[in-house]
């Protein structure tokens, strides 16, 4: 609080109070007063007031001060007025008050949004699990008639499935921590999953697959990174087309386990690269020819974080793209090899 600006707010009042003080006078003097006592008392109300008006600046300038010192070091701004302590003019009672109810609202709304966003978590989980099961009957129907119709439709059902989880995991993953469980886990087996789901496109496109170096553990939620890795997966079979080649292994130093999936398809423009995980984003190739939703990557780098992972990825147009998962290592996600 500046004193030039306090005294400005309060120039009004100082005018009047020197036309008191001059009333005052006039009346004495028309009593005749002596002039020692009319000196006396001009000198004695000046003094009061002046008192006064630099007593009222210190507390306001003490208060404020402290104010903004509070705010601009503690890490909840919403909890500046308990961190206030006791304050003792009225002006500054008054904005205590007026911030504890608006932070009272402000968390009602909070634990509204937070009911919201339960329900339609719930709603989804629900509804996912009750899609699922025509879509078992469609595999089901598929898989005991097969021919090149059924074929095509069992596919079809494939990706509306892979649609399907992806809509699962965005939900899931506006309040992950109710949802994970991070525990020791082989990265070779969480592989072969994704691998087993994708066959038939391995075969249909005549990929070849390269896995090696993946008798690895590492502490992760194992749900959670199967959808990740085969979010990243699903994105090489895509975009593979000439003599495709998959290539899926670790490398660990003291410090990280990265697994890395490489591709030989067709890349991603350095001036897209950037943006590949930015939420809805497609690029070039994902606008006009393959038809994605923008989604995958932005789940795999939101997912990742929740888990305490990094991801990285590095292209060259027309020459293939790299995915690196990184997994620290340290004393709460210690390596272990051969368990």
């Amino acid at each position: 609080m500046k004193f030039k600006d306090y005294l400005k707010e309060r120039i009004p009042l100082i005018f009047v109070y020197c036309a008191v003080v001059t009333l005052i006078t006039l009346i004495l003097m028309v009593f005749r007063v002596y002039h020692t006592g009319i000196i006396m008392i001009v000198f004695l109300l000046v003094v009061l007031g002046s008192f006064m008006f630099f007593y009222k600046f210190y507390q306001k300038k003490s208060f404020y001060d402290k104010l903004y010192n509070i705010l601009n070091n503690i890490d909840n701004k919403t909890l500046i007025h308990e961190a206030m302590g006791e304050v003792y003019f009225t002006e500054g009672k008054i904005l205590l008050d007026v911030l504890r109810e608006t932070n009272k609202y402000k968390i009602e709304e909070i634990n509204k949004y937070k009911f919201r966003q339960a329900d339609f978590q719930e709603f989804m989980e629900l509804w996912v699990h009750e899609i699922k099961t025509p879509l078992a009957a469609i595999n089901l129907i598929t898989e005991n008639n097969k021919n090149q119709v059924t074929n095509s439709i069992n596919e079809e059902a494939k990706k509306i499935d892979g649609f399907i989880e992806m809509i699962l995991f965005y939900a899931r993953s506006q309040m992950p921590e109710k949802d994970y469980l991070i525990k020791t886990c082989k990265l070779n087996d969480i592989v072969n999953k994704v691998i087993i789901r994708n066959k038939n496109s391995f075969l249909d496109k005549n990929i070849r697959l390269d896995m090696h170096d993946l008798d690895v553990f590492v502490r992760t939620d194992s749900k959670w990174m199967e959808f990740i890795i085969n979010q990243v997966v699903v994105n090489s079979i895509k975009y593979m087309e000439n003599n495709p080649l998959i290539e899926i292994y670790t490398v660990s130093d003291k410090e990280s386990i990265s697994l890395i999936i490489n591709d030989n398809g067709i890349g991603i423009s350095s001036k897209d690269l950037p943006r590949v995980f930015e939420k809805g984003f497609t690029g070039e190739n994902g606008r006009s020819k393959y038809n994605s939703t923008g989604m995958g990557l932005y789940l795999v780098k939101k997912l990742c974080l929740a888990l305490g992972n990094n991801v990285l990825i590095d292209s060259t147009e027309d020459e293939g793209t790299t995915v690196r998962i990184i997994f620290p290592v340290g004393s709460f996600t210690d390596k272990i090899i051969g368990e």
